[in-house]
């Protein structure tokens, strides 16, 4: 999931798609959230203005902290149908100001992803996917993305060596995934396009840590147009101590206490379950890309309208939840929502 904290920028780079219903849409979402705080009851009006879709949670990596990756993804493996998607997004699209093509998985498994992007291009929806590359063989792959009309592209990079780069995306191949991204520049260029803007992600680890000067330098000479320096996340102890940098301000945990804990204190509230829904590759949805397993299912898109779904009891139930004690929510004690450090850095290489 975007941190929160992007979506000012986010709508000032998309402020064209913005339709009179999608503003006031936002306006009633917004208010509903702060009257919910306020009250401290599930108070709703409108609808999510952000909308996460998950093409598959299928993986062509073994990245050692991602579920999908790991083998600890414990839900059934498959990829969203076009239709699905169609019904899915075609519910929301007069109301959503973004989607977000990614959640578990590699998106470029799903084959129909670029289609997924032109239908929401078609319906003035701005659109951001992520990706670790390895499928974005040919200039023809390239240049597909960029005509799909794809708004943002976020491209993991966690490492300047080959050595480096595959501590963590155990499988991948770092010169292909440069020779990647260098395709996606020369696609622009060619189709003389703005976008995709091209967003290179760079997680911060123990063993790349010293990196980061290195990976701003990359982010220029490959010609993308920003790189964001993301902490990592971790679920035990062990991990910790293999993953999590040795400076502090590279982590999104405290250093000072024994047990592993997130940096601040959690509120009782959560903006994503008011702006924002995922809607899981079989049509299940979740609270949000932290309930990876979707412990929390809150509804099926295949079984009813959304409608139904987001003003259903379970999602009621899960907002009250949040609202009275956030912190008894296993999700949400290693959530960054509210909190800080998702992001160390994120810099703009051209403008």
């Amino acid at each position: 999931m975007i941190s929160l904290k992007l979506l000012p920028d986010i709508l000032i780079r998309y402020r064209h798609t913005l339709t009179a219903r999608r503003v006031w849409n936002v306006a009633k979402v917004g208010t509903s959230f702060a009257l919910s705080r306020l009250f401290k009851r599930d108070i709703r009006m409108g609808k999510p203005f952000i909308l996460m879709v998950e093409p598959t949670n299928l993986c062509n990596l073994k990245c050692p902290l991602c579920p999908s990756g790991n083998g600890g993804l414990t839900r059934p493996r498959g990829t969203m149908a076009f239709d699905t998607f169609q019904k899915v997004f075609e519910e929301q699209a007069e109301d959503i100001f973004l989607l977000m093509l990614w959640n578990q998985g590699e998106p470029f498994i799903n084959t129909r992803l670029t289609d997924m992007v032109r239908l929401a291009t078609a319906r003035n929806v701005p659109t951001i996917t992520s990706t670790n590359v390895h499928y974005i063989k040919t200039r023809e792959d390239a240049e597909d993305i960029v005509d799909s009309g794809l708004s943002e592209l976020i491209v993991s990079l966690d490492g300047v060596t080959p050595e480096s780069y595959v501590q963590y995306r155990v499988g991948g191949n770092f010169d292909r995934v440069l020779d990647g991204i260098r395709l996606l520049v020369a696609a622009k260029k060619t189709l003389q396009s703005s976008s995709p803007v091209i967003h290179l992600q760079f997680i911060i680890f123990k063993h790349n840590e010293s990196e980061i000067d290195k990976a701003r330098q990359l982010a220029r000479d490959l010609g993308v147009d920003r790189i964001s320096l993301k902490t990592a996340q971790v679920y035990t102890e062990e991990e910790a101590t293999t993953f999590l940098p040795e400076k502090q301000e590279y982590s999104r945990y405290r250093y000072d206490t024994d047990a592993l804990t997130m940096n601040g204190k959690i509120t009782n509230s959560c903006r994503h379950l008011w702006y924002s829904t995922v809607v899981n590759w079989d049509g299940a949805v979740s609270p949000c890309c932290f309930d990876k397993d979707v412990h929390y299912g809150l509804g099926n898109t295949l079984d009813e309208t959304f409608d139904q779904v987001w003003s259903g009891p379970a999602y009621t139930d899960f907002r009250n939840a949040i609202l009275t004690d956030r912190a008894s929510v296993p999700i949400c004690n290693n959530c960054s929502e509210g909190l800080k450090g998702m992001f160390y850095d994120i810099e703009i290489v051209k403008p």
